[in-house]
């Protein structure tokens, strides 16, 4: 027998809606101000060997970006989906794909931290922070019915 969906699964689903839709949105749109308003990319950028700088969106990729963004805006959707059903059985597919992609984008960054030669921007802690969370309570709605 299928249950209700709690509230506190459909206020998750709402949050995640808005944090996608807008973190999705805005790399869809304008990628290299975005990263670079957030600080994951720095406003300008020397050229090695050079006293010359450069604005440091020349070395966003627009097309990795957008997909990330196109990623995130289709986490939205699934996630205004969540948010609009009413039982259990509508969302158990949802929860799996949130779940994984929240683990394996937990594990992106902290590979990035082992990889990466410069210290992670703070907005990079706030995501791994985000994700950890979403992760947890999607995991926790899997685990839940069980």
């Amino acid at each position: 027998m299928d249950e209700p969906l709690p509230n506190w699964l459909r206020t998750v689903f709402l949050v995640h809606l808005i944090l996608a839709l807008v973190f999705g949105g805005l790399l869809y749109l304008i990628p290299g101000r975005t990263l670079t308003g957030v600080g994951w990319v720095p406003v300008q950028v020397g050229l090695p060997g050079s006293e010359l700088r450069i604005p440091g969106s020349t070395f966003v990729d627009p097309v990795i970006s957008r997909i990330v963004g196109a990623a995130l805006l289709g986490l939205a959707y699934t996630s205004f989906r969540g948010w609009r059903a009413t039982r259990r059985q509508e969302v158990h597919l949802v929860l799996q794909m949130e779940a994984i992609f929240c683990v394996l984008s937990v594990g992106a960054f902290l590979a990035g931290l082992l990889f990466w030669e410069r210290p992670m921007p703070v907005i990079g802690w706030v995501f791994v922070c985000l994700f950890a969370v979403f992760g947890v309570a999607w995991l926790w709605a899997i685990w839940s019915r069980r």
